[in-house]
């Protein structure tokens, strides 16, 4: 879900604002053996004969379970009808139920931009 806004201020300066919010839920409920299978021909089906087994030993991976919340502010000013400027700030707050493949993802980050910008 995502909301945003602009305003004008001025003439001159537009405001804007933005909110967006992200939610995932899945989980591993299967196991390799109900996924297609691969069919080897010739001498390199030896080397595969037991993958389904080696895999159903993993039996639980996450519950890709996920929240992401993020706040954006900003700004542009028109100095001419050509040269303007912008700026923005973001808060961005990410909660996950499991650790992921890298580790524990939790956290929060604070980013902007600013720059020039010239149309033709």
């Amino acid at each position: 879900m995502a909301l945003n806004a602009n305003y004008q201020a001025t003439e001159k300066l537009l405001l804007n604002a933005g909110f967006t919010y992200n939610h995932a839920k899945d989980n591993w409920d299967w196991n390799f053996g109900d996924r297609p299978q691969l069919v080897w021909a010739g001498s390199a089906k030896s080397a595969y004969d037991n993958t389904n087994g080696y895999n159903n030993l993993i039996d639980s991976y996450s519950d890709l379970t996920y929240e992401q919340y993020q706040t954006t502010v900003g700004a542009t000013y028109q100095f001419t009808e050509a040269l303007y400027a912008s700026a923005s700030f973001t808060y961005d707050v990410f909660n996950s139920d499991e650790e992921y493949v890298y580790g524990d993802e939790d956290g929060k980050a604070f980013y902007g931009y600013t720059g020039i910008g010239y149309r033709f």
